[in-house]
């Protein structure tokens, strides 16, 4: 997402602001609510090269990330939430189909469904 190409912030998805290094205030100027978080500066990098590590707990959604830096590691904890809404999105989605196919199952002779399936 980071490597893509746009005409704005928020298309590209990269921030036009600078990190203050509060996790609170960081998270906020990116739209998320950051209840808890725990963030770990290693004392040497990894082999992978991750030297600072977190648990975020984002409106719920407990995450766990690493990263080369700081405002690597925010961006990538931004990315891996939008990820989890994706996926809970697209959960809502089969539910409501398989809720709407159960119950025309249940009334194959009606015409028109009730209010509740109607997007």
């Amino acid at each position: 997402m980071l490597g893509s190409l746009g005409t704005s912030a928020h298309e590209t998805g990269e921030c036009s602001f600078s990190f203050s290094g509060n996790p609170y205030e960081d998270f906020g100027r990116l739209g998320l609510d950051l209840q808890n978080c725990q963030i770990r500066f290693l004392r040497k990098p990894r082999n992978n090269g991750t030297a600072i590590t977190g648990v975020f707990n984002i409106s719920g959604i407990v995450l766990t990330a690493g990263g080369r830096d700081y405002a690597g590691l925010v961006l990538h904890v931004r990315e891996l939430w939008l990820e989890k809404r994706a996926w809970y999105r697209q959960r809502r989605e089969e539910k409501r189909v398989q809720y709407l196919q159960r119950w025309i199952a249940r009334h194959p002779d009606t015409t028109t469904l009730p209010w509740y399936f109607e997007y």
